[in-house]
Order: structure tokens, then sequence, then C-alpha cells
């Protein structure tokens, strides 16, 4: 499987890797740990038209790999599950929302926080931020 990545990335198809979170080798999104290869990224991103299109099917593949396999937290006994295709499905969705609306990488809704005042745990106050 060919697999190539880029820092800081100068292709759609680096592009993609960033938005899927596939960008370490033998450490990829896949249930089995693989990485995404480039010709099925590449397929993604002609059928999807757009990076956020390509990343709505990558994610809608990512969930289909994943809908039986939920991942148990620590120890036998732990009730911490993750369902990881509820994620994917829900991370195809928002960037397929994307894609219709033409928003790619790059823009969308940003934060800004004013400003906070960090406190020790020495503090009066007690909590760790006011």
């Amino acid at each position: 499987m060919a697999w190539t990545f880029n820092s800081p990335p100068v292709s759609d198809l680096h592009k993609l890797r960033v938005a899927v979170g596939d960008v370490t080798v033998n450490d990829g999104p896949a249930p089995d740990r693989s990485n995404l290869s480039d010709e099925l990224l590449t397929y993604f991103l002609d059928a999807g038209n757009s990076i956020a299109g390509a990343a709505a099917l990558a994610f809608d593949h990512l969930a289909t790999l994943w809908i039986s396999r939920p991942i148990f937290g620590p120890g036998e006994l732990s009730t911490i599950h993750t369902n990881l295709y509820e994620k994917f499905r829900k991370a195809a969705d928002d960037w397929r929302a994307r894609a219709t609306t033409g928003s790619d990488l790059g823009s969308g809704t940003v934060v800004t926080v004013g400003s906070f005042t960090r406190v020790d745990g020495f503090s009066d106050d007690g909590s760790e931020y006011t």
C-alpha cells in the first residue's frame, strides 16, 4: 500500500490526511491501526469533489470499518467504551455539511477567549482558573 504525507500539507491528498487524522505511519484510524492508502484517498478526492466532500467519504468509510468494534477501557470489568462508529459517522455528517456549503479547510467558526488568570494551588480562591 502506498502512503505519503508531507508536513506542512502541500497537496489535497495531504490536506485530506490532516482532516481525517491519518498522519502517523502505522498508527492510522482503521481498526487494525493501518493508514488509509493514497489510492483510496485519491478516489475519495475525485468522488467528493472537494477536501470536505472527500473527508465525509473517508469518515463514512471509517465508520463502516468500526461499526462492530467498540473500544473498551482498561481492565477486564471496565464499562468505559467508545463507540467509534458513531463518532466517525458524526464526523462524516459534519464534513458533508461543510461540503454542501462550500466551506472547506481553513474556514469555519473561530472561538476567541478574551483572557483568563491562572491561579495556582496555593491561592485563596481554591479554583484552578478565575
